[in-house]
């Protein structure tokens, strides 16, 4: 008889056996059951078992999917030996005050902790309004707290770790909508925020980036992969595709991140983006009477020969890629080479190069 698996122990649980204070609860009920952590950054991250992790100075606060906790990085003094005023309180004494902080002893530098009401999903299966939102509250709150805008984010101070000094403010957990109350953020132009550059990207700024940059090259670049089991080779082209706008950052997000966000992408296209819905509009789009509307729009445009040959290569090149999804579509179904051409009026072999992509 197999044994059976043991379940892990809940965030409840763990929280008791540590003796975790409550106002530190929502770290630990959000922690990824697997957390990468070290205490030494030089011998690179671990992945350990929540309750294994939180003997780390380091932890990740996060799981891949999901922001539950928004962690900002100052390397400057956090509080005022003299004064014993915060680094936040300096820079605008309405501003919000975090959940926690944690800092290094030796310098005074530390994170600021804001723990969320609701997590904000990272990955296709989430709205994008909601993590542009997020994107451009950590923005400001940035500017606001003087914190480090190429932090990774990976990982944070352990808040229960002796190494750090540490101090809980209150245990109030934020929306984003009281947050941004303090930042002094036009909401709807808020929702709508995305980096024009990979230099402007920072924290979940890179998510919306990479989201808003590799869906867009997905809509179109799925048609090449096309096939019986072909998701595998899917969910690879995106993540190659995420890779190469990763490494244009400053401070680019880890494998892991990269990872989830290419297989969630992939999997939300590959059931929504399929030949047969392909093939619906084109059939919608491409009736007779469009096409005739169409070719009399692109007469009157045209008034001299130069145009027309312009609106004549673009009718070419709509034609010759509606060909080319229909000789997709038709391969995925399992007809040959032969009896697509046969089917368009072209030769095999150009049937050939469409599908495979040459």
């Amino acid at each position: 008889m197999a044994a059976r698996k043991r379940k892990p122990p809940s965030a409840e649980q763990t929280a008791l056996d540590l003796g975790i204070p409550v106002g530190l609860y929502p770290l630990v009920e959000h922690l990824p059951y697997r957390s990468y952590c070290t205490n030494d950054f030089g011998g690179g991250l671990r992945i350990r078992t929540r309750k294994q992790a939180l003997a780390y100075r380091y932890i990740q606060h996060n799981p891949p999917a999901q922001v539950w906790t928004i962690v900002l990085d100052v390397d400057h003094r956090i509080c005022d030996p003299e004064t014993f005023t915060y680094c936040w309180e300096t820079q605008d004494p309405e501003g919000p005050t975090p959940n926690a902080i944690a800092i290094n002893p030796k310098n005074g530098h530390g994170h600021l902790f804001y723990f969320l009401e609701a997590g904000v999903t990272r990955t296709q299966a989430g709205r994008e309004a909601p993590l542009r939102y997020l994107a451009a509250i950590e923005r400001a709150l940035c500017v606001k707290m003087d914190a480090d805008h190429l932090y990774v984010g990976l990982v944070s101070k352990n808040l229960i770790h002796p190494h750090w000094l540490t101090h809980i403010f209150h245990d109030r957990r934020w929306t984003l909508g009281e947050l941004a109350e303090y930042l002094n953020l036009d909401a709807a132009n808020a929702r709508r925020y995305v980096p024009n550059t990979p230099e402007e990207a920072y924290q979940e700024g890179r998510n919306v980036f990479l989201f808003h940059t590799a869906r867009k090259w997905a809509y179109s670049a799925i048609r090449d992969y096309w096939a019986p089991n072909g998701l595998p080779q899917w969910q690879d082209a995106i993540l190659g595709h995420l890779r190469a706008i990763n490494g244009q950052f400053h401070a680019p997000l880890y494998e892991p991140e990269l990872r989830t966000i290419a297989k969630s992408i992939a999997k939300w296209t590959w059931r929504r983006i399929t030949p047969a819905g392909l093939q619906d509009l084109i059939e919608r789009t491409h009736t007779p009477e469009l096409q005739a509307e169409r070719g009399r729009l692109g007469g009157l445009a045209a008034t001299n020969q130069v145009e027309a040959g312009i609106a004549s290569g673009k009718a070419r090149r709509l034609s010759r890629e509606r060909d080319r999804a229909t000789a997709r579509l038709l391969r995925a179904k399992g007809w040959t080479y032969r009896k697509i051409a046969a089917e368009l009026g072209v030769h095999h072999r150009t049937i050939e190069r469409w599908c495979l992509g040459a």
